[in-house]
């Protein structure tokens, strides 16, 4: 009975690696290729889009305390895209050296699933 268990435990382990590994269970990383069809597609490849709303930073506040707080799901890109995102909206300004006082671009990812 012991060994019966044993392999069940192991299929499910090795299905569970596979799953993960295959099809993934975390938001898809996007790679450079992805993003530059997706901008062919649009038909003007070289400026992007992105939806933002305006905050004033206030203290303790990060940039992913500020979207969390104006999202109820959880963030559904990279944390990459999200600085990548945040410094194109703010003429390269970097995430860690926001102040508070001053109001800010954020990105919006509410309309993303």
């Amino acid at each position: 009975m012991k060994k019966l268990a044993g392999l069940l435990a192991f299929l499910v382990l090795t299905y569970a690696v596979y799953n993960d590994l295959s099809i993934g269970t975390l938001p898809a990383l996007r790679t450079a290729e992805s993003v530059l069809a997706e901008a062919e597609e649009s038909g003007n490849p070289t400026e992007k889009k992105i939806p933002y709303f305006e905050h004033e930073v206030k203290p303790g506040d990060t940039v992913l305390s500020v979207l969390d707080s104006n999202s109820n799901k959880p963030l559904s890109v990279p944390v990459s895209q999200l600085v990548e995102d945040f410094k194109q909206l703010n003429e390269g300004m970097d995430p860690k050296k926001i102040q508070f006082g001053n109001t800010y671009k954020f990105p919006d990812y509410s309309h993303k699933n």
